[in-house]
């Protein structure tokens, strides 16, 4: 198979499922893929660009480690410590708003209403540097959705660098809605579903580990069934995971730290 810095990973795996110890074995990073969860939520949208952007490597890297798999480069790609500077250039040239939500983590909860607000405020023309744990995968994408391009870079171990700046107009209908019901029209539903349900509990749970078990436990659910969640928090980055997948969502917040999740697919 020709393969070129555009090729997606999903494609690669597809064409040969080798590649996923291949490319686990390029950077620690890459070691999510071996998760199938994970695999199926990143794979089909990253391609190796995207990849050795997000693991500080090279496409070449990539090139070389699949070829013994049968992979030829469509082109010589050759990328240099320049073109990399360049690129961190566009970002860094304009003023720069940092914000580091590993405090808030650290403490449990969600930043993602912390870093939309900063998002909110943000200067024209400013550019946010988002300091994390792990790559913010499902805020890059939402953020996408905004108008909003995006560098990472890891200085530290355990340190990631994350750069958003607005490039273009906001994308429609980038969030689902989210359905927010009282007690008893939840419990309605509930009931409508009886025995047909699964319960997990994720409040115990370190991010990002609420968010792969929901959607763990969801690609299993059988058809006609809904998935109970006891969470902390609305979970906001899982929305448009949820809506690319056709499933509805109703919640019950008994109080600051305890909500209830219904997780279901209309009945046909």
């Amino acid at each position: 198979m020709k393969i070129s810095k555009e090729t997606k990973i999903s494609q690669l795996i597809k064409e040969n499922p080798e590649a996923i110890e291949v490319i686990a074995s390029i950077n620690k990073h890459f070691r999510k893929l071996k998760n199938p969860v994970l695999r199926k939520m990143l794979a089909t949208k990253v391609s190796i660009a995207d990849a050795a952007r997000i693991g500080g490597t090279t496409v070449d890297a990539f090139f070389i480690k699949l070829a013994p798999l049968g992979f030829e480069s469509e082109t010589q790609y050759i990328e240099t410590n320049t073109q990399i500077n360049i690129e961190m250039d566009k970002f860094k040239i304009e003023n720069i708003v940092q914000l580091d939500v590993r405090p808030t983590i650290k403490s449990g909860n969600d930043p993602f209403k912390e870093i939309m607000a900063k998002v909110k405020e943000l200067p024209e023309n400013a550019v946010l540097e988002v300091i994390n744990i792990f790559e913010p995968i499902p805020l890059i994408r939402t953020l996408s959705d905004q108008g909003f391009a995006s560098f990472t870079e890891r200085p530290n171990e355990g340190e990631v660098h994350t750069y958003f700046k607005k490039t273009s107009e906001a994308k429609k209908e980038t969030m689902p809605v989210q359905k927010h019901t009282d007690l008893s029209a939840f419990d309605l539903k509930v009931a409508e579903f009886a025995e047909n349900i699964k319960t997990i509990d994720v409040r115990h749970l370190e991010m990002p580990e609420p968010m792969v078990t929901t959607l763990k436990e969801i690609e299993t659910l059988p058809e006609g069934h809904a998935l109970y969640v006891h969470h902390e928090r609305i979970p906001q980055f899982l929305l448009p995971e949820l809506k690319k997948r056709d499933f509805n969502i109703l919640s019950h917040e008994e109080d600051e730290n305890n909500v209830k999740l219904l997780i279901f697919k209309d009945k046909n």
